[in-house]
């Protein structure tokens, strides 16, 4: 459940405070496609390294999904990086999504581990030395492409780098296998 709130409010906000100049007279969030723009790897890199916002993504995808689409809002930051092995590049209904906001702050693991023994679903791990939140049976979120997809539920992955939050929505995924996402993420060079 603290998933979907994340997932939800994530949008919403987001869509809400990208777009205060334009109102939306509907009361609705507005998409993210809108407040948004498609980039490539290198200028996502580029826009970071120029905010002095260090990036992680994993230097291998599993199950042969490729990177197939970047969506980046630079004022905040904010992108969506887009995997798949049906060359989708809909961040509504990929099939691996890793999702990179700025976070006020970390949580600690013992946090975390807290957190996780409330729940069957929840697993708190530390993986080279970054504090990470998995839940296996995360709400799948508002999106109606989503959870016709995928259903009600996907695994949800969170991990704190250096001021950045990285939500990994992996609905065709196991456990071990965003694990191994989370391990093999390294530092993005320009």
């Amino acid at each position: 459940m603290e998933a979907m709130v994340v997932l939800v409010i994530f949008f919403i906000v987001v869509s809400w405070s990208l777009n205060v100049a334009e109102p939306n007279t509907t009361h609705e969030p507005l998409d993210f496609y809108g407040t948004s723009r498609k980039v490539s790897l290198i200028e996502m890199i580029e826009v970071a390294t120029k905010f002095n916002i260090s990036l992680y993504l994993p230097s291998e995808s599993p199950n042969n999904l490729e990177l197939t689409a970047i969506y980046l809002k630079d004022g905040p930051f904010i992108a969506m990086v887009v995997y798949s092995a049906e060359s989708n590049i809909d961040y509504k209904s990929a099939e691996f999504i890793i999702q990179i906001v700025q976070s006020e702050s970390s949580p600690t693991y013992d946090h975390l581990k807290s957190k996780a023994d409330k729940s069957e679903f929840k697993t708190a791990l530390e993986i080279n030395n970054w504090p990470v939140l998995l839940d296996e049976k995360a709400d799948s979120g508002g999106e109606a492409e989503f959870r016709e997809k995928y259903g009600d539920t996907t695994l949800l992955g969170r991990v704190w780098i250096n001021g950045m939050r990285y939500n990994i929505v992996a609905p065709t995924l196991k456990i071990n296998d965003v694990i191994q996402v989370v391990e093999d993420m390294n530092l993005l060079t320009p």
